[in-house]
């Protein structure tokens, strides 16, 4: 994607910041650092970066080229593509340095706009005339005026200098002979308007004679001797009514004098056509149209506008999704799109297909004999460097032989370049290590079962200087084929082998014990059971709970989450990646009734308002380990009807401990669609456990709320769907990364939370709780039996 460098220039407290801002449609004021964004002109995307600069930052010299800072911020100084130039119209001393600024940039062969800011004043309070600087300034492309309540027009001033450098990069030579005759007109212009016959001449000790003669553009302020601006002044198209609109006039009331249409028009190309209506599209932003203010009512809005786009085609190609996978990564954006794209695309495409793309690109790029080494050399790593991801991270992808042969072959090919043999040797690692089966199962494309090897002289035809074998390179240590950090805890010699260490690298590993956490219903509730958990510290017991959510969140792929939404009942018994999401799901019911369970084991109020209490505690703990899915869990089981309707036994539970209770339902409630969760999970800091019930429930709303394909031929991918499933995964994949660095396993308090013999069924439930505190407020029936719903549960 080709950059652009546009500076902004203007004295100190013109609005430079601000005028960036709407140009670029920034929710909020940029700081002083460049301002980069993705802009589509004529449909083809540019790196356009704004920076500003005040006139005090660098010596001009109106008969030389100007002269750039070597650096900005402490940043080396891009080189600059053309220039917007501002002035204050409220401020007199804004245009003091401009005639010598735009003789240097006329020297410099720089194309500028030039832009009065401040425009809402109205114009009797004005100090500055703008039709009079405008008539000054030739040179300039185009002169604008721009306001806080016009936002618009900084965009079109924008748009109008992308355009022209655009079209001076794409036919230099056309542009070239007009570009030397509008310079020179210029040049005679603006000695003529701002060097009067009785002006001081220009020394080497007064170059700002241009300067003190431009003061009579301030008004109030008279003009010297024989200069008059406002009489002088060659005709010139008349910008005043096109200053909002960007519109420009074909023609002048006098042929002789150059306009910014026929600086500009080119064979088959206008700019000041309304075919080229889309000048630019900033992706990603909530910003307002560019068609028309805010002011303006909707009704009145009329369709007669130049910039007004055309129809854009719906969805993209996957050809222009695999450029962008391997477009220089210029922002967080490019980075977080690589991990979606990974992520998603076998719902429009097979591994095979995209290994394949990427495949013909590299070579593409290696047989272009006119780019230089290193940029060749940089675009290949950054093909290899998508390669290399994508095999560490879904290695399943290339499981089929066909696809895995390609894998190999890659790797050999590497192996013989130096510059390319840690990647592949990563790679190779893999292919030893990593590879695991081909689960296919619900997904739209899945390469075919049936395909057949790469042939040998295929092979070497597409590969000649392919090394014998792989043996050159050396795998010293097993790959981690987890993206996320292991997880190594320590034993504690101190609590009598209570306490056990572990220590996962894989999916594989956090998915063999997870599967040791199923409930295994053997340890019948009795009062000693009570004890023990009472005796149990609450962080041992939260550790335990969040140390079991830890080890089944981990084991969850997170295209097994997507996959999950989408799968019916009979494909997800099919699918062995499902356990591990149900796994997780049916732990979370299971800690709900757990809890219920031991808050009705015992008859008494009292009894039933410590455990009531203790889990309050736990409660706050698992908020603490920032676990949300625990911590849902533990409210789910404390806030259903069973436990709810204990008002005896909430009446002697601690105020101060309801009170903290009450802000963590505050926290996990669903009010404004859980916003209360929402903005803690995005600033909670690592590790931390999702609330998974809800971030399922948002990817079926994704996933069923557009389709996937689109077009008349259902040909072009809807990307924004996948975007959408992006901002969902994206904080899951990343929590996946940092796991939990001292959390320990408690065999005392993981037997009360899997192996306690209780009832599952809700009803059962809520008799115990009709038992134990009645409707009407009487005592319990001391003739019967303190644990009868254990019987029902034993039959």
């Amino acid at each position: 994607m080709e950059g652009i460098n546009i500076c902004v220039i203007g004295a100190n407290g013109v609005g430079k910041s601000h005028f960036i801002q709407r140009a670029m449609s920034l929710p909020r004021v940029p700081s002083p650092n460049p301002t980069t964004a993705r802009i589509n002109i004529d449909n083809v995307p540019y790196a356009v970066t704004l920076f500003e600069l005040d006139l005090e930052y660098f010596d001009v010299d109106p008969d030389r080229q100007i002269k750039w800072p070597k650096q900005m911020g402490g940043a080396i100084l891009p080189r600059v593509n053309g220039v917007l130039l501002l002035y204050d119209v409220m401020n007199r001393e804004s245009i003091i340095e401009l005639p010598q600024t735009l003789n240097a940039l006329v020297n410099s062969s720089l194309p500028a706009v030039l832009v009065a800011t401040k425009c809402d004043n109205p114009e009797k309070s004005r100090h500055i005339d703008t039709e009079a600087v405008a008539a000054a300034c030739q040179s300039c492309l185009a002169t604008f005026k721009t306001s806080v309540n016009k936002p618009e027009s900084a965009r079109i001033a924008l748009s109008t200098l992308l355009k022209a450098l655009v079209l001076r990069n794409q036919d230099p030579e056309s542009l070239e002979g007009i570009g030397a005759r509008r310079r020179a007109a210029s040049a005679a212009h603006l000695e003529s308007q701002l060097e009067s016959s009785n002006a001081r001449p220009l020394s080497q000790h007064s170059k700002h004679s241009r300067a003190s003669s431009d003061m009579s553009l301030l008004r109030g302020f008279p003009a010297q001797p024989g200069t008059d601006y406002r009489s002088a002044r060659s005709p010139r198209v008349d910008y005043s009514g096109s200053h909002g609109t960007g519109q420009f006039p074909d023609t002048l009331e006098d042929d002789s004098g150059q306009t910014v249409s026929s600086m500009l028009r080119t064979p088959g190309i206008r700019l000041d056509r309304s075919q080229n209506a889309s000048f630019f599209d900033v992706e990603d932003s909530d910003a307002e149209s560019i068609r028309y203010s805010d002011d303006i009512p909707l009704l009145q809005r009329s369709d007669e506008s130049v910039f007004e786009r055309p129809a854009r085609k719906i969805g993209v190609t996957f050809d222009e999704l695999v450029d962008r996978l391997i477009a220089p990564k210029m922002c967080r954006a490019d980075n977080n799109f690589l991990d979606v794209f990974l992520c998603l695309y076998r719902k429009f495409a097979t591994p095979g297909h995209l290994f394949s793309s990427l495949l013909s690109r590299l070579d593409r790029i290696k047989e272009d004999k006119t780019v230089h080494y290193l940029t060749k050399t940089a675009a290949q790593l950054r093909i290899i460097e998508v390669i290399v991801k994508w095999v560490a991270t879904y290695p399943g992808d290339f499981a089929r032989p066909a696809t895995k042969r390609k894998l190999e072959d890659l790797v050999r090919h590497l192996s013989t370049e130096p510059i390319f043999s840690i990647a592949a040797q990563q790679m190779r690692k893999t292919l030893v290590y990593g590879v695991i089966e081909a689960d296919d199962v619900g997904w739209e494309k899945a390469d075919s079962a049936e395909d057949t090897l790469m042939d040998d002289n295929e092979a070497l035809r597409r590969y000649p200087d392919l090394s014998e074998s792989m043996s050159s390179l050396g795998v010293d240590d097993p790959i981690e084929r987890r993206p996320s950090a292991s997880s190594s805890l320590q034993t504690d010699p101190g609590t009598g082998g209570k306490i056990h260490s572990f220590q996962f690298h894989s999916y594989e590993d956090y998915e063999r014990e997870a599967a040791t956490m199923v409930p295994t219903y053997t340890l019948p509730l009795t009062k000693f059971r009570y004890h023990i958990f009472m005796d149990t510290q609450n962080d041992d017991i939260a550790d335990e709970m969040t140390r079991i959510d830890w080890v089944m969140f981990s084991s969850i792929r997170i295209r097994d989450l997507v996959r999950h939404v989408s799968l019916s009942a009979e494909q997800k018994e099919k699918c062995r990646a499902m356990k591990n999401v149900n796994r997780m799901i049916a732990h979370f019911n299971h800690i709900a009734v757990w809890v219920s369970n031991l808050v009705l084991m015992r008859d008494k109020p009292k009894h039933r308002a410590q455990m009531l209490e203790k889990f309050m505690n736990i409660a706050l703990k698992l908020r603490q380990l920032n676990n949300y899915n625990g911590l849902a869990a533990v409210l789910a089981g404390i806030n259903g009807t069973a436990i709810h309707r204990l008002s005896q036994t909430r009446a002697l539970v601690p105020t101060e401990v309801q009170k903290r209770f009450a802000r963590l339902v505050l926290l996990m409630g669903t009010q404004k669609s859980h916003f209360a969760y929402r903005l803690a999970w995005e600033n909670s800091p690592l590790p931390r456990i999702p609330f998974i019930p809800l971030h399922r429930r948002d990817l079926v709303s994704a996933e069923e709320g557009s389709m996937t394909l689109v077009g008349p031929h259902g040909d072009r991918i809807n990307w924004k769907k996948f975007e959408i499933l992006g901002e969902i995964l994206l904080p899951i994949m990343k929590s996946q990364g940092t796991p939990y660095p001292n959390l320990s396993k408690h065999d005392t308090a993981r037997e009360l939370i899997l192996d306690c013999l209780m009832p599952t069924d809700e009803e059962d439930i809520y008799q115990r709780s009709i038992q134990v505190e009645s409707p009407s407020g009487g005592a319990v029936d001391p003739g019967k039996k303190k644990f009868p719903w254990f019987a029902k549960a034993q039959q």
